[in-house]
């Protein structure tokens, strides 16, 4: 059998695999527990806290959403993991996506975070334990948490006991949100690139998305939050530019009938624009081009009124 197929245990090879008398044995025990807390299931994966009743639920993915594992050496890995699955030792190479720490430290103090993989707790937990050595991730979901599909496992939030209205799952893979895909935030699949800026961007979206009624539709709300933040120092210099023009707008005036000539910037463009969508009366523009002697160009142009 690979060692992939070991640690990640894909459904197929499982219905292939005859079980073991041990194996056939703890799947009775789960049958019967399972059976026993069958009217408790909804809390089941120990979620609902009294904290959980004042913040809202971020689900955090682990392989290639946090981190990216393999069983050989590459450059560039970050730590060496020795794994025992069915008594079997395995070394796991992990390479850990650039800035995750701190991700994890700075969205634990607005959501209440659960790490849910698909993977074996053999080996989420030690991985967990290195690149979260806080604990600021209390809860850990595993394999046997995942709901079978076909073609695979899907992640169900609502075993997770809360309102989903107040749940985001971050996975790498459209599967594991499938039953509510207006909850999922697809990210970019990570191997090893070192320059991974993913989680720096993604945070203050998830931030801001804390403080929302409901977090859904993830994706159509991350649109939104993009074009409203897309740039803040135009929609800044918009807001100031167009309290000058209420409080002083007999002044502007003035100035545009005065025949001048100036030497603009690209900054100096983006106020006649910012001007023209105002409404204001737009001064006639000539555009002209000098010969510099320094290294950058200057655009000079003449001002008159209309």
């Amino acid at each position: 059998m690979n060692n992939n197929d070991i640690i990640y245990q894909q459904q197929q090879e499982q219905n292939e695999k005859k079980p073991s008398l041990i194996e056939q044995l703890c799947s009775c025990i789960y049958f019967f527990r399972k059976k026993n807390v069958k009217i408790n299931e909804r809390y089941q994966l120990g979620i609902d806290t009294p904290k959980s009743h004042t913040r809202k639920v971020c689900v955090l993915d682990l392989d290639e959403t946090l981190v990216h594992s393999q069983f050989k050496a590459e450059d560039g890995y970050d730590f060496l993991l020795n794994v025992f699955v069915q008594s079997q030792l395995f070394k796991v190479f992990v390479t850990v996506r650039p800035g995750v720490e701190a991700f994890i430290e700075s969205l634990s103090e607005y959501f209440d975070v659960v790490l849910w993989t698909a993977s074996l707790k053999e080996y989420a937990d030690p991985v967990m334990d290195i690149i979260d050595p806080q604990k600021r991730i209390q809860t850990r979901l595993y394999r046997e948490s995942c709901t079978p599909i076909k073609g695979g496992l899907t992640k169900n939030l609502k075993k997770l006991g809360r309102s989903l209205k107040d749940v985001i799952i971050i996975d790498n893979s459209q599967m594991s949100f499938l039953f509510q895909p207006e909850n999922g935030f697809l990210i970019k699949d990570f191997i090893s690139d070192k320059e991974d800026k993913e989680l720096d961007l993604l945070l203050p979206f998830l931030i801001w998305l804390s403080q929302q009624s409901d977090v859904r539709p993830v994706s159509q709300l991350y649109q939104q939050y993009l074009l409203n933040n897309l740039n803040p120092r135009k929609s800044s210099k918009k807001s100031i530019l167009s309290q000058s023009m209420v409080l002083n707008q007999d002044n502007i005036l003035k100035s545009l009938q005065i025949p001048r000539t100036h030497t603009l910037n690209h900054h100096d463009f983006e106020d006649i624009e910012l001007r023209q969508e105002a409404g204001l009366n737009s001064p006639h523009v000539e555009l002209k081009m000098q010969d510099q002697t320094d290294d950058e160009s200057k655009e000079t142009i003449e001002i008159s009124s209309n």
